[in-house]
């Protein structure tokens, strides 16, 4: 190795330890517990009050209350100052906290508040909040019309309460209108999934990395679908069906769903849809070049059924 490419090795290495070890620190010198006071929370004209914006997790924290400002450990709250937001990123990927409780005051809940929680089992909410409700620990809207949070853990803890008699089935209620971003973001229990017929959106990384999920049919009526909604759910196959009524797909939307080998198109051409980069999935394999299949225009869900039903017996033929 020549030697400026080992000097130029050996800085970035220091760099890079260096970074490491500063923000190891600085996740140990910070508070279990953080609130700010903001104006405009979350883009709210007028929405000024105190916001939930850090959580550093242990062991001890495996429920979290969120209703007042509280000292650094989430004790002796101050009724004086509600919480009226919580921000992005407050919980990353926490390893702890298995139940999340959301005050009347909560106005505001960002998409990426609650990013990969990994033990969370439910997100409960005060039945006088006017504009969040849970139900089985699942966060909605208080008009149910979007879904903000699918627990990763939920599932499991439903069967475990005898709810539910398998965790692997979801079945997102009818009245839906969106499911939010990053909502069911890397759900490895989740591989039968239900859309209803209100459907009109699916956000940025609503399914991303949802390894296991293969069964999904999309509603007439779907409008938009998000950047990265299915990246990484490598088992839908082999065939999906995106509605003529999608006018929107972003990119990267089905990025590595290694399975699919077949897109069917409501739309008649591609001039009737948006779409961003990449954002056909990357399954056939040419030499060691992955490539997407090309779309196939104006077909019907009965086509789309019909045709996965044709490669779901000519897999088991040849088994």
């Amino acid at each position: 190795m020549a030697k400026w490419k080992r000097a130029v090795f050996i800085i970035v290495l220091v760099a890079f330890i260096g970074l490491s070890v500063f923000f190891t620190f600085y996740a140990i010198a910070r508070d279990t517990f953080e609130f700010e006071y903001q104006e405009n929370v979350g883009d709210i004209e007028g929405l000024d009050g105190y916001v939930f914006y850090g959580f550093s997790g242990n062991t001890a924290t495996t429920d979290v209350t969120i209703d007042y400002v509280r000292d650094e450990d989430g004790e002796n709250p101050d009724e004086t100052k509600p919480i009226v937001g919580i921000d992005d990123f407050t919980m990353v990927s926490d390893e702890y906290v298995e139940f999340i409780t959301i005050g009347k005051d909560v106005q505001y809940i960002s998409e990426q508040a609650f990013y990969y929680c990994k033990m969370l089992k439910a997100v409960f909410v005060d039945e006088e909040n006017q504009w969040y409700t849970s139900v089985d620990g699942v966060l909605y809207t208080k008009d149910m019309k979007t879904l903000v949070l699918h627990p990763i853990c939920n599932s499991q803890w439903l069967v475990d309460e005898g709810v539910l008699e398998t965790a692997d089935t979801y079945d997102i209620p009818e009245g839906v209108e969106t499911v939010g971003g990053y909502s069911f973001y890397k759900n490895l229990d989740l591989v039968h999934l239900t859309f209803p017929s209100t459907l009109k959106s699916i956000g940025d990384m609503a399914f991303f990395g949802c390894n296991n999920m293969w069964s999904i049919w999309f509603p007439e009526g779907l409008e938009s679908i998000g950047a990265d909604a299915f990246s990484y759910c490598w088992c839908i196959s082999p065939i999906i069906y995106i509605p003529s009524s999608v006018t929107t797909i972003g990119h990267h939307a089905f990025y590595s769903c290694s399975s699919i080998t077949v897109v069917y198109m409501g739309a008649e051409s591609e001039d009737d849809y948006e779409a961003g980069d990449n954002w056909l999935p990357k399954s056939l394999s040419v030499a060691f070049i992955n490539v997407a299949p090309d779309p196939e225009y104006g077909k019907t869900l009965e086509d789309a059924q019909a045709e996965k039903e044709r490669l779901d017996n000519l897999s088991a033929e040849e088994e």
